[in-house]
């Protein structure tokens, strides 16, 4: 390990875990081994990563989203860190290549097989390849399944919450691990009776909501408080300490949002989005190509940002990323990378309907 990047996690790893210990109530079951070995976890929310770091007390090299290593300050630090970069639906051998070297260096390479952070707080199908890389390192495989922090930190959220949660380590030998990351936070919830309490649960709810349950407005439903309700009609539910609104999970109330979006799609051929911002890079995602602000139209066949168009048929790897950006392959080698305020799950899942993937 490089000098620069030892001194970086001496000084960085106390502090996390100096953080993580006072903001957050986690609670372990089980041991880590030591290194090396290929260190698996759900992805709950955005800062799983760091959770996983103050637990081990060790360094890890995550492999992670290449959208983050556009950002000049985050990028450098993920690169002396020895982060490895990777993209969904791309055929990046060297992110494998990395992965068994850093493990021949006798690292931990942390993985999240989800690819990303949950919505609902359900797990996701893992990427395509994981069973595969599974089945061919060398070293144990250790699970890490996160319970309860979807529910402290919901993606869609603006505020996150308190409440527990809990890590469950296991040690696997090949794909079997994947199994361990099954994990739903709604019937974890039910079971515990764990409660999560914070103020204003219900800002960002726009995100998830498009459509009001009641009269099915678009874009009716606004968050206040704790409180959710629509511009519209006499619609109203709180957001309970169980993370419930109403009587519904995140999952229920998103399946039915998803229903009526399908009518919505059948009906409107055109969709318009304001203040979108455009970024593009080619060149093996390091040369940047494009910078656009502006409204972004999405047709049966193709979506426009200004001047700037996108066939479907063109677009690999569609994905959201953190809770704002829409990123897709365009071409098979440009990363596109569109922000929206409270849209990216939207037009994430119109672009689903419309064939996109």
């Amino acid at each position: 390990m490089r000098k620069r990047t030892k001194l970086l996690w001496k000084i960085g790893l106390p502090g996390i875990r100096f953080w993580i210990k006072h903001r957050y109530n986690i609670e372990i079951t089980g041991k880590f081994p030591p290194p090396p070995y290929l260190l698996l976890a759900n992805h709950s929310q955005n800062i799983d990563p760091f959770f996983l770091l103050a637990k081990t007390g060790q360094p890890v090299s995550f492999v992670i989203n290449n959208a983050a290593f556009q950002n000049p300050i985050i990028g450098l630090v993920l690169r002396w860190v020895d982060s490895i970069p990777t993209q969904k639906s791309s055929k990046d051998a060297k992110t494998v290549m990395r992965i068994f070297h850093w493990i021949k260096d006798d690292r931990i390479v942390g993985i999240f097989p989800e690819g990303h952070a949950t919505w609902d707080g359900e797990s996701i199908e893992a990427l395509g390849g994981t069973s595969k890389l599974l089945n061919r390192v060398r070293v144990p495989i250790v699970t890490v399944t996160m319970k309860g922090a979807y529910l402290v930190n919901p993606r869609w959220a603006d505020n996150r919450r308190k409440g527990k949660i809990e890590m469950h380590i296991q040690t696997f030998e090949d794909q079997k691990a994947l199994e361990a990351l099954n994990h739903s936070d709604w019937k974890w919830q039910e079971g515990t009776g764990n409660l999560y309490t914070g103020k204003n649960k219900a800002h960002g709810v726009e995100k998830i909501m498009w459509f009001c349950p009641k009269c099915g407005s678009f874009r009716g439903i606004q968050g206040h408080g704790d409180t959710v309700t629509c511009r519209d009609c006499t619609y109203q539910e709180n957001i309970h300490d169980n993370g419930k609104i109403g009587n519904q999970t995140i999952k229920q109330i998103l399946d039915n949002q998803l229903e009526f979006l399908k009518e919505f799609v059948d009906r409107q051929k055109i969709y318009e989005f304001k203040d979108c911002r455009l970024k593009m890079w080619g060149n093996g995602r390091t040369l940047r190509l494009l910078k656009e602000r502006g409204k972004l139209n999405l047709f049966p066949t193709h979506l426009m940002i200004n001047e700037e168009r996108f066939d479907f048929e063109k677009i690999t790897g569609l994905n959201t990323y953190v809770s704002r950006i829409v990123e897709f392959i365009y071409d098979e080698n440009k990363l596109v990378r569109i922000r929206t305020k409270d849209d990216s799950l939207l037009i994430t899942e119109i672009l689903k309907l419309m064939g996109v993937d």
